[in-house]
């Protein structure tokens, strides 16, 4: 079963956000994932929580492998300096299919 990572941010700094993306999507891809939007938001349609500008969704073949990825030891030094470059909220969904 399929799991996502979901991501909603706010870019502090560009020039540390553009240096941090190649090693973020290579990271990605050696853990099996993928990026399947990121992009801006586009309208908030309901809640009392205001989004990020930005949001992504990341797919991962199961939730153990997402988890495995945030945990990853390559992924650990760019969590470390993410909160330079950005604001994030970011959670993962396990996606059951649905019959």
């Amino acid at each position: 079963m399929p799991a996502y990572v979901h991501v909603n941010l706010r870019i502090k700094d560009p020039a540390r956000q553009a240096a941090l993306a190649p090693r973020f999507q290579a990271a990605l891809q050696a853990a099996g994932g993928r990026i399947l939007h990121f992009g801006p938001v586009a309208q908030m349609l309901e809640g009392d929580v205001a989004p990020l500008p930005m949001a992504g969704i990341l797919e991962f073949a199961t939730l153990a492998d997402a988890l495995a990825f945030y945990q990853s030891p390559e992924y650990a030094p760019i969590k470390a300096e993410r909160d330079a470059a950005q604001e994030a909220r970011m959670f993962v969904v396990d996606a059951p299919s649905i019959d």
